[in-house]
């Protein structure tokens, strides 16, 4: 029996034996080096942080309209004739050009007849005036002299006390004189001139037919002046005054436009929350009324800012920055937001702002500043 346990003892012994001989000569051995995969390099766009003074720019469109656009009616009646210019649409004409006439052949004569009675009544009084009131007489016979039938009235002579006014109040003199300036006044609506150099929009009534007081016959536009219309947001009316200078320019067409804001807008508009700024464009050729263009407002000079893509901005106000080969998340102040770039503050200067728009931002590469 104690024969047997030693057996087994000595065998148990053996095992363990050999199990710490192999433990230890695997201890011994060097473990395999792990393959470790360098981080890869990514190459991003980015501009060294320069704070610096810089024109504040505005764009907005709109629609070019005339500066004037008049409707022309008939003052008196009688039948429509043309004038200088054809009576057309689109015709054009210079300012003060007869760009249409009403024809009453019937009034110009009363007015003709009045002036002769006119005549007639201060040749009766002039022998009166130069026995009652001798220092006037060669005033009054030197107007006398100058009426003319086929003319304008000349100026009327001053009274040189309240009896001689009397006197020709009494002779109808005064209210027969102011009466025939009235008709000349009136003599005058049978030709309509035109009040600025523009063009026939549209015609209401053709040459040749009868028209009334108060007749439409067209609407006439301005052509050497124009106004443009556009929307600007709150925050950026401020930085504009009246007199600022705008570029305009049309898509597909390639000219500019200069122009100067001539009103901005003291109402908002409930929808868009936009305040209209109006520019004042002079006449010049390849501009219409209608045209539909793009302006661009130059305003304030803001200070200290800087520029950059605003694709390059994410969560509205965010940007990334790069330190030590790792991207850093930080936030700026956009102090204006352009079509395509935005003005900002916030970053210190020196910092390298990236300037391209990153996707997927994920895992830990390392980030260099393309050159």
């Amino acid at each position: 029996m104690n024969r047997k346990l030693l057996i087994v003892l000595a065998a148990v012994g053996i095992l363990v034996l050999g199990a710490a001989i192999m433990f230890f000569l695997f201890s011994l051995k060097e473990e395999p080096q792990k393959n470790v995969k360098p981080q890869p390099d990514i190459y991003v766009k980015a501009e060294t942080v320069a704070y610096k003074d810089l024109q504040a720019v505005i764009t907005s469109s709109g629609r070019l309209h005339a500066f004037n656009e008049v409707v022309v009616s008939a003052e008196v009646s009688g039948r429509l004739k043309e004038g200088a210019v054809p009576f057309r649409n689109g015709q054009t004409f210079s300012r003060g050009q007869v760009i249409a006439k009403v024809d009453n052949p019937e009034f110009p004569l009363s007015v003709k007849a009045r002036k002769s009675s006119f005549l007639q009544t201060l040749a009766a009084i002039l022998p009166d005036i130069k026995m009652d009131y001798p220092d006037s007489f060669e005033s009054w016979q030197t107007f006398f002299d100058k009426i003319n039938i086929n003319e304008p009235m000349p100026e009327l002579p001053e009274p040189a006390s309240s009896k001689e006014r009397i006197f020709l109040a009494s002779r109808n003199i005064l209210s027969s004189y102011y009466t025939i300036l009235g008709d000349e006044a009136r003599l005058e609506k049978y030709q309509i001139r035109a009040p600025f150099p523009g063009a026939f929009n549209s015609v209401a009534r053709d040459p040749g037919v009868v028209v009334n007081m108060g007749t439409q016959l067209a609407t006439i536009v301005r052509t050497d002046l124009y106004e443009l219309e556009v929307p600007v947001v709150m925050e950026e009316v401020k930085m504009l005054e009246v007199g600022d200078s705008v570029s305009v320019s049309a898509e597909n067409i390639d000219q500019t436009w200069k122009g100067k804001i001539s009103r901005i807008g003291s109402v908002v508009n409930p929808s868009s929350q936009a305040v209209s700024v109006f520019i004042s464009v002079p006449g010049v050729k390849g501009l219409y009324d209608g045209m539909y263009l793009t302006a661009r407002l130059y305003g304030d000079v803001l200070e200290g800012v800087m520029e950059m893509p605003r694709n390059a901005v994410f969560t509205r106000n965010h940007v990334y920055t790069l330190e030590e080969k790792r991207l850093v998340d930080k936030t700026i102040n956009i102090v204006k937001r352009n079509p395509e770039t935005v003005y900002f503050r916030g970053l210190d200067t020196g910092d390298e702002l990236v300037v391209e728009p990153l996707l997927n931002v994920t895992g830990n590469p390392n980030y260099k500043k393309l050159r």
